[in-house]
This record gives structure tokens, sequence and C-alpha cells, in this order.
């Protein structure tokens, strides 16, 4: 995986959301809890965006964005915003998403993709 923007085909926002989490690295994130359950957590969709606005203190950083549907919840979303992402954290990262991916394809396991 490289550390780049990801250019999707339509916006998923996440600040309409009173379950929006900041945090100011990837080791912020990982202290809250990284292991967590996919079933209650379920991680639908990853953004991220490369700060190039010079008035912005995080300039020259990605920002990584994870989406989630609270299932049990049913109505409900948890947004992760990660700032300050770098090349050291990918590795990482690409575990988590990997896991993720994973969680959705068993999900959809009665469905052949073609």
């Amino acid at each position: 995986m490289k550390l780049e923007e990801t250019n999707h085909s339509y916006y998923c926002e996440c600040w309409e959301s009173q379950r929006t989490s900041e945090y100011e690295s990837w080791i912020d994130f990982k202290k809250e809890g990284l292991d967590y359950d996919f079933d209650y957590n379920l991680l639908f969709r990853f953004d991220i965006d490369f700060h190039d606005d010079p008035e912005d203190e995080r300039v020259g950083t990605y920002t990584l964005k994870l989406h989630h549907a609270l299932q049990r919840h049913g109505y409900e979303q948890w947004h992760a915003v990660i700032h300050n992402i770098t090349e050291r954290d990918i590795k990482e990262i690409e575990e988590h998403l990997k896991k993720a991916k994973q969680h959705l394809l068993e999900m959809w396991k009665e469905i052949e993709v073609i």
C-alpha cells in the first residue's frame, strides 16, 4: 500500500455525526484499541487526504478517515479521523484495512463477484 490520497467516486461525510473521534496520530488511535470487533464497528470505507493548505499546521501530512457502521444500533455511524499519518504507519494501517476488507467479503460470501 502506498501513502497517497484515495480517489473515490462519492464523498462520505464524517462531520455531520456526533460520533466522530479525532486522533493526532496512528499511535493515539491504537491506544484507544485497534483490535476492535469488526461486527460492532463495521469498517465500510476509508479515505486518505493530503494536507497542502499553508494555513493548516499539519501541512505536508496525511489524514486517514475510517468510516464505520455501528450494526447493533442500526442507524448510527462512527468515524475515526486520524491526523499526521506518515510512511512509518502504512504497514500497520494496511494490515488493519486488510482485516476489515476480509470481514466485508465474508459478509457478502453468498454473492460471487465476477
